[in-house]
């Protein structure tokens, strides 16, 4: 797949990753919150390399 392709899937999974983030914050329910937190970080930074080169 190209850029222009990838990018609005990686602002979905960023966009759900951080929701499930912040639901799960607001239950405190940590183990769930920093799972869903790394995932959105991952994301944030594939999303970066991929758009690097801009």
């Amino acid at each position: 797949m190209n850029e222009q392709r990838l990018r609005p899937v990686y602002l979905l999974g960023i966009a759900g990753s951080a929701y499930a983030l912040w639901y799960y914050l607001s239950f405190d329910a940590t183990a769930y919150a920093a799972v869903f937190g790394l995932v959105t970080v991952v994301l944030v930074f594939r999303l970066r390399a991929l758009t690097a080169d801009d």
